[in-house]
Order: structure tokens, then sequence, then C-alpha cells
């Protein structure tokens, strides 16, 4: 028997046989449809592989003990509000062995320990795989010191996430309540036996609900059910010998198609068609909607559009990152406040933009930074518990006005703490990190932004900022790649020359340097190296001088 290392992930069902024998019939359709559109579908979309499935549980195994935890954290925060299920998770990294398609090990009994440390909707993890997570996932867990397991010899450090009733408020919404649009994603169908292609079609089910609940202004959920103002999409996965084709359909509320593909691959190179097929369907997906909310907005008057409308449309101004692009998303999140005084996320929004516009230099900003910015501040802190965006956009104007970088740090580890795995908190998160000089944890953010959000209207900025992160970190060839990729996206966001004008003087490069920097100043024409570190000097630590120092040398004046 084989014996190799692989992180386990044991969840158990909270309450089974109360809910079997309250009602047999409901709740085995509720756990039926739980691992159809929510657990087979997230396991599938993190690379893992169900290896045994009880009645009231189920064993995972996963290559990587990053993904074991995003999976889990992705599944509880689905489950939130549930009527029925509730899960405890346990996760552990350590050796497995497969028999008779079972799997036994150290790796699955402390897993399956873990879990019963766990509250109802709360995760445990080992020592050994809390070490092995970046600095998005940490603040999700707190030392509870050494555990003694059943059955383990050894005392064992434990980490746990559990669920406050704030922290549930502010997790990524999968309810209807919302002004925002709906997107139903049916279950990937498809008529092969083969488990192979049976887990396939899983797979494509849970990277297109990753991808696009990313999209902060979009709620989706995977789901047979569909309501009057739902957007549909239908996606089926026929397959000949190894021959593969996913045909894939988006329908408007009311019925018409609005967008259809297909996808060729074949079975041997699976996983690799799988990653391109999910990515490329839930950007077409994105642009389609995108394309539908504006053509709808563009008919409704602006006395007429919700407060969520005009929030919507803030998120979407934003993508290109030129100077009229703040300006007109400062404008909608204005009209959003306007309408709802007490709709947290559009404070936090309006109050990020500001600040990223002013770090940026762009002068079409500075009067919404003298005229309604301390308001914004001021009324956006009553409703801080409200919002993780908002938590860090109040935590960033403080930053901003007393240099001191606790609160920030502290907020954005609340932040990650809440929404690990939320697109939009990963970028302010990231950028705030960034400004506050926590630059290895900001890199962290930008790289599991690009996984979540690659349908993200603030994608080509993220490049900046994961470009800027490298260079500060002295990896200039990496900065260089990334701002490139960004300019494919907007050709407008400045900050894409500035970390190309830096890296290619740090690289000895200095005509495409003097190249990039020229481009910048045609964008932000008046700044300067003193100008700059007044609005933002990146904590002063020495990434950020390396940064400057690359500016001087690319010719930006003093």
């Amino acid at each position: 028997m084989e014996r190799h290392l692989a992180a386990v992930l044991a969840a158990d069902v909270v309450g089974y046989t109360r809910m079997i024998g309250a009602d047999e019939a409901g709740a085995l359709a509720a756990l039926r449809a739980f691992r159809a559109e929510v657990f087979g579908p997230t396991v599938a979309g993190h690379h893992g592989r169900i290896v045994k499935s009880m009645g009231d549980g189920w064993l995972v195994e996963f290559s990587s003990v990053v993904e074991a935890v995003n999976c889990a954290i992705q599944v509880q925060d689905r489950l939130t509000g549930h009527p029925l299920i509730a899960l405890r998770i346990g996760v552990h990294i350590g050796d497995v062995v497969h028999e008779d398609e079972d799997i036994f090990g150290d790796g699955v009994n402390v897993a399956a320990r873990l879990e019963a440390l766990a509250e109802p909707g709360g995760i445990a993890v080992s020592d050994s795989a809390y070490s092995s997570l970046d600095g998005t996932l940490t603040p999700s867990f707190a030392d509870t010191g050494e555990q003694t397991l059943k059955n383990v010899a050894k005392p064992m450090r434990v980490w746990v996430k559990t669920t406050t009733p704030s922290e549930a408020s502010n997790a990524p919404t999968r309810g209807r309540s919302t002004g925002y649009p709906h997107l139903a994603i049916l279950p990937v169908a498809t008529s092969d036996e083969r488990t192979d292609v049976r887990e396939l079609a899983e797979g494509l089910t849970g990277d297109l609900d990753a991808t696009l609940t990313a999209v902060r202004w979009l709620v989706v959920a995977v789901s047979e059910l569909q309501h009057a103002r739902d957007y549909v999409l239908k996606c089926t996965l026929r397959s000949h010998g190894d021959r593969l084709r996913l045909e894939a359909r988006l329908f408007e509320p009311g019925g018409t198609q609005i967008w259809a593909r297909k996808f060729d691959g074949d079975l041997a190179n699976c996983f690799d068609w799988q990653d391109r097929t999910a990515e490329a369907a839930a950007l077409d997906v994105i642009t389609r909607m995108l394309d539908a909310e504006r053509d709808r907005m563009s008919r409704i008057r602006l006395e007429d559009r919700t407060a969520e409308e005009c929030l919507v449309q803030g998120f979407m101004q934003l993508r290109l990152g030129d100077s009229q692009s703040f300006v007109d998303s400062l404008t909608s999140y204005m009209q959003a406040i306007e309408k709802d005084a007490d709709l947290a996320d559009a404070y936090g929004e309006a109050i990020w933009t500001t600040c990223a516009g002013m770090s940026i230099g762009l002068k079409s900003v500075l009067p919404f930074y003298e005229e309604y910015f301390p308001d914004w501040v001021a009324q956006g802190s009553r409703l801080t518990g409200r919002s993780p965006i908002l938590g860090i956009g109040i935590a960033l104007a403080n930053f901003k006005s007393s240099s001191d970088a606790a609160p920030l740090r502290n907020a954005i580890t609340d932040a990650l703490r809440v929404s690990a795995s939320d697109a939009h908190v990963l970028h302010y998160a990231a950028w705030c990190s960034l400004w506050c000089g926590e630059t290895s944890t900001a890199l962290d953010c930008f790289r599991k932004f690009e996984r979540f959000g690659k349908a993200h209207p603030f994608s080509a900025p993220a490049k900046g900022g994961a470009a800027i992160a490298s260079l500060q970190l002295g990896d200039d060839a990496t900065a260089i790649r990334m701002a490139n990729e960004g300019l494919e996206l907007s050709s407008t966001y400045a900050s894409l020359y500035s970390v190309l004008a830096a890296a290619y003087a740090n690289s000895g490069k200095p005509e495409k340097a003097a190249a990039a920097l020229s481009a910048y100043r045609e964008l932000v024409p008046d700044r300067t190296i003193s100008s700059w570190r007044t609005m933002n000097d990146y904590g002063g630590s020495a990434g950020g001088e390396r940064y400057f120092d690359g500016l001087r040398k690319a010719g930006l004046p003093e």
C-alpha cells in the first residue's frame, strides 16, 4: 500500500439523527441538494476529491492544505443561515493510505478528531495545517493552544474558526434580499455515467460558482430553482469517447437567451481544460451581464434607481481606472448614499476610492476629498459593524490622518477573517496592506484576488498592485510582467506605467523606463516624489524606498 502526504478535510452534519427523526424525507432532500449544489462543486472547484461519503458526513482529500482550508471556509460561508444544515469541519495534513476506494492513516484520524472539536458552522485545523496557510487565511483562525485528541498519542496545537453573528451578517451574501442582480447557476449536467466525467462536471460547476461569486455586485447561487428576476447560466457537458464539449447558455430574466458558446476539449487533458474553460465562460458571462445591466440601468431614470443600483454602477465605472472613471464612480457612490444613508458599503467604497485616487495623484478627485470625504468618514463610522469594506475604509481614513498603521492592520485582519474569499475585500485589503508597509500580505491578497477575481471590474488595478508589491519585494521581472498584463486590460490606469518605469530603471533599462514614465506623466502630469510621499509613503517601508529610488532613476523629479 502506497503512503503519501495529503490534506484531509473531515465534515460532519450537526444533529443528523435529530434531523432524520424530525423529517426524514425533508432532511434527505436538503442533504442531496446541498451535496449537488454546494459541497460537491465547491470541493471539485478546489481540486479536492471526495473519497468517502457517509450519511452524515464526508472525507475529502486535497493535494494542497490551502485549497482544503479555502474550500472549508467557502462551504461554511454558503451554509450561513441554512434552515436545516450546519457542519463541523476539521482539516489536517498528514500521511494517508488508499485501500479499496477508502482512505486511512494519520491524516484521516486527526482530521476526524479536529472536526469533533469544531463548533457548528466552524472549522478546526491542526498546527501543521495552519503553518502552511498564507496571510489571507491566517487571520481567520484563533489559537486554542494544545489539545488532547482522542486516540492521538501527543497533544496537538489546534486553531479554530467560528462564525459570530456579526461576522455572519458581513459574509458575502448569497440571499435574495439584496438589490443586486441575481444569477442562478444550474449544476453542469452530463449524461455520461463515468466517474471522471461526472467529477469534471462538478468541478466546472464549482469553478464557475467560485469565480462568479467573487463579483461583489452579483448574487450567485448554484440551484435548480430560479426566480423571476434571475439571470440563469445553463451548461451541459457532452462526451464522445475522450472528446468533451461544454455547451453554455446565459438567459436574462424572462428567459431570453443572451449568450451561448461551445468549449471543446479532451479527457486526457481535462484538468487544464477545466480551468481554462471555467475561466473563459465566467469572463464571458460577466461581460455579457455587465452589458445587459448597463443597458438596463441606462433606461432607468436616476430618481428611479435604487441605492444598490447606484452602488453597482460605481463598481462598473471604475474598471478603466482613469481620471474620469474615478469621478464617475464617486458620483455614483454619492447618489447611493443620498438614496440610502445606511448603505454601509457605499461609504466604504467612496472612502477607499477617494484615497486611491488621491494616492495616484488625480486632481479630479481633490474636490471629493475636500468637500465630501470628512462627512463620509463621520457618517460611515456609525455603521462600521455592518461591512468589512467600510471597516477597512474607516481605518484607512484614520491612517491617512494619523499615520498609525496598527488600527489599519487590525481592520485588514478583521476583514480577512470574515471574508477571506471575497474578491472585493481581498482587493481593498491588498492595497491597504501595501500602503501601510505590509508588502508580503499585500502580495498574498493580490495573488488570491487573481484567482477569485478574474471577472472582477478591478482586475487591471489589481495587476498594478501586484506589480508594485513584487517590485517592493525586489522582483522586478515579475513586476514588469504583471504591469504589462494590466495594460492589456486598461491602458489608462496610471500606476501600471509608474511601476513599469521603476522596474525598468532598477533593471538597467533606461530607455524603457523613460518611455513608461512619459506615459505616466501624460496621465498624472504634476507628480513629484515629494508630493507622492505626502499622500502615500508605503508606511516608510524599505520596499517603498525601493519604489521611489526606481522612479528617481527613471526621471521623476524630487
